[in-house]
Formats: C-alpha cells, structure tokens, sequence
C-alpha cells in the first residue's frame, strides 16, 4: 500500500515538473530564453563598465549614420536645427565659432539630397557655409571649417585592427616626424626622403629603408704602414686601429638603428598617404595616429574620422576577403 502511495505522489511531483519547464508554461523560460536572459545581463553589465561619455558618442555615430533626405529652400538654420534634432534624437548646437564666421541661426539654407547618411550630408551641407561639425558626448557642435583643423576641435577615435594586421604584408616605416611638409625633400646619406604628403624615393609605401650613413673610407692600417716611411711607428698604428673600430662601431650602430618591416608600418603608412595625407604631424598637421596592441589610435577632425572609417571598412572587405580565399 506504501509503495502504491509513493508512486502516485511521485508521479504526480513528475508531471507538475514537466509542465513547469514546458516552453509555453514555464515560469523561468525556454533553453532559448534563458540564454538571452543571461546574454542580457551580461550586456548590461558589459555597457555598465564603458564610461557614459563613451555610450554617449556611440550613439550619436549611430544615429549620425541614419539616411535621410533633404529638400531645403532658403529655410533658417534655426528650422534645420530643429528637424534634426527631431530625425536623430540628439542636441545640435550652434556654436559661436560658426556664428562668427558666415554660419547664424537665421542664415538661409538651400540644400537638396536623397537618401544620404545624416554625417555626409550633414558635412555637404555644412561645408558650403564653411561650417563644420564633431560629435562631443551626446552633442552634435557646429563650427567653422577653420576651426576644425585646430587640435582643440579633434576628436580621438579608436579603430580594432587586431584581424587586419595579420593579413597586411610587412613593410619599412617611410614616414619621418621631421619631414618638411608637402612632401618636401631633404637628403640623408646620400639618399632623396620626402614627407608623408610628397612622393618617396622606392616607391611610395613600399619605400626601401633609407641606407646607414654613408662613412669615409678608410685605407688598411697594414697598407698605410708599407706606404709611410716610419714603419715602425706604433703611435701611427695604434690611431689607425681606433678609427677602424670607430668606423666598425658605426656600422653596428647604424644596422640596429634600423627599424624592421611590419605590419603595424604598413597599416599607418596606408592610412597616412590614402586619407588626407597634408593633415597629419608628419606632414606638419594637427592629425595624430598611434597603433598600439593592434588597436589604432588617431585624432582627427570629425570628416577624416568619417573617411578613415570607410577606408578600414573597405580595407578590411577586401583583404580578409583575400587572405581567407588563398
């Protein structure tokens, strides 16, 4: 009689179990929705590490990339303003930079586009007022074209090119800190460098590394000995073996000097030549780039970061593609 009692209530207990964990009845979910409740959480604690400002400008590169279509005749900035900052959700605002320089709120606008990104179109519409504009936190600031090639008005933006490096060829650097701007030449041991904005002797990217230092030639201490008539000189001896170890010294020196070819030269000198090759440091601009652990790290106005973003988009498309069909 027990053991009739026990199976009944055991096989009740079963069945009131499966019906919890059935899909359609379950009060904790399916396997499905289980895993995107954890997948869930774990987003929102991953987004809870990033700094604000950070998910700020994430955003508004996000909205920024929004289509949008434009059929403006002779309507105020000011209405512009504010059917952007209905299309986007974002703060435009008009700073005294651009009010000073042509741009106000009452400046008529007459622009026309179709189905464009909100940041191209933004930029067109912008650059024929000579106006400008970055994203800073949450806010879109408008300013002169002028103002945005100082430093203050940069933006630092990160790019992931840890995949991209294993796929680029190896190259020597070719770009120098103190190249004359606009590809001005200047001469080192006997070999023709240029700037990061001129041509390069080698071939561009592909440049061969600049030769070592040209060093005087020195004739053999033994030979100089059989030529001059004090052949036992040992002061004479002993300076010619010291120019010869200066001179070994030198060449040792030189070879290490020399940076090896790697990928990382040939990310930063493609980025560098391919877009706006006259606004970085080493051609005597404001733009700085760093690559460090594969991730690069550039400072730029916010219409290069543009171009720089769909160059590494289109960089990425087309050699990865390349390296997985070999």
């Amino acid at each position: 009689m027990r053991l009739a009692n026990f199976s009944v209530v055991g096989c009740f207990l079963v069945a009131i179990l499966i019906m919890e964990m059935w899909p359609e009845n379950s009060r904790f979910g399916g396997p499905e929705r289980a895993l995107a409740k954890v997948q869930n959480q774990l987003t929102q604690k991953s987004k809870a590490a990033i700094p604000q400002g950070t998910l700020q400008v994430e955003a508004a590169e996000e909205a920024m990339k929004s289509l949008v279509s434009f059929d403006l005749v002779e309507q105020p900035f000011t209405d512009v303003k504010k059917q952007l900052e209905k299309k986007t959700g974002l703060n435009f605002l008009l700073t005294s930079s651009a009010i000073d320089d042509s741009l106000t709120a009452k400046q008529p606008i007459t622009f026309e586009i179709d189905a464009l990104p909100l940041n191209k179109a933004l930029a067109l519409m912008l650059e024929s007022h000579n106006a400008a504009y970055m994203i800073d936190g949450g806010v879109v600031k408008i300013i002169s074209l002028d103002d945005a090639l100082d430093p203050k008005w940069h933006r630092i933006k990160m790019f992931d090119c840890r995949k991209l490096l294993d796929s680029l060829p190896e190259t020597s650097p070719v770009a120098s800190t103190n190249a004359v701007s606009g590809g001005g030449a200047k001469v080192r041991g006997g070999t023709e460098e240029t700037g990061v904005g001129g041509n390069r002797a080698g071939g561009g990217m592909f440049a061969i590394q600049p030769m070592a230092p040209q060093l005087p030639a020195l004739q053999s201490p033994s030979l100089v000995l059989r030529q001059d008539p004090a052949r036992n000189d040992s002061k004479l001896l002993e300076q010619k073996l010291g120019q010869l170890v200066a001179v070994v010294q030198a060449q040792a020196g030189a070879e290490k000097s020399q940076v090896k070819p790697s990928s990382e030269h040939t990310l930063l000198d493609l980025v560098t030549t391919m877009v706006s090759p006259d606004s970085w440091e080493q051609a005597m601009g404001a733009g700085k780039i760093r690559l460090v652990n594969g991730i690069l790290i550039i400072s730029q106005t916010e219409s290069t970061l543009l171009e720089i973003s769909s160059f590494l988009t289109d960089l990425k498309l087309n050699v990865l593609t390349s390296s997985e069909i070999k």
